[in-house]
């Protein structure tokens, strides 16, 4: 999907749950200037695709037009469509990558990184030889505080490693590894 059809979605959904809206909290939901915000309203207005009534002077209430109904469902249709893609390819790497480690006689694995990509990677652990051993959240190896602490980290056995599964912070979390003792491709690996 383009930023344009994500931000038209958003406002779908905006309108839906908040008739009342005015567009000056429309452009704060959707993270944009007001003037861009207003544009966006003009043009799904000028397609046909919400409606306006007055209600008071200058109070106005926004509505969904069964055309803009449809636009909303063909949206998010497509946007389902990309994330069950994204899903898929990202299932279909993480399956083979864990059947490689487990063919190289790994037999257990820390899953370390964000929530969505770890949630999809725990999925390719079954029917294979290498057990999901535990899940290292991300976020305590990137607290931005005067305390921040390393986090403790799991006692590595033989044939057992931590899986970096991060987008934004595998360096962060790969500089606090080393920092540990761990070693790359030894007692850990990035999950790319």
């Amino acid at each position: 999907m383009t930023p344009e059809e994500i931000r038209t979605l958003a406002l779908f959904d905006t309108v839906e749950s908040h008739p009342e809206i005015n567009q000056r909290q429309l452009a704060e939901k959707l993270d944009v200037s007001l003037g861009l915000a207003n544009a966006y309203f003009k043009r799904v207005l000028n397609k046909g695709w919400i409606r306006v009534k007055q209600v008071k002077p200058r109070r106005w209430l926004y509505f969904l037009t069964p055309k803009g109904a449809l636009e909303k469902s063909r949206l998010s249709l497509s946007y389902l469509k990309r994330t069950l893609d994204s899903f898929r390819e990202l299932k279909s790497k993480g399956d083979k990558y864990l059947k490689f480690l487990s063919e190289n006689n790994i037999k257990g694995a820390h899953l370390c990184g964000e929530n969505n990509l770890v949630e999809i990677l725990s999925f390719c652990f079954a029917g294979l030889d290498i057990e999901l051993l535990s899940i290292i959240p991300e976020k305590s190896f990137t607290k931005n505080s005067s305390t921040f602490k390393i986090p403790d980290l799991p006692k590595l056995k033989k044939n057992e490693l931590i899986i970096i599964a991060s987008l934004d912070n595998q360096n962060i979390i790969s500089e606090i590894l080393e920092k540990k003792g761990l070693e790359k491709n030894k007692h850990w690996i990035l999950f790319i």
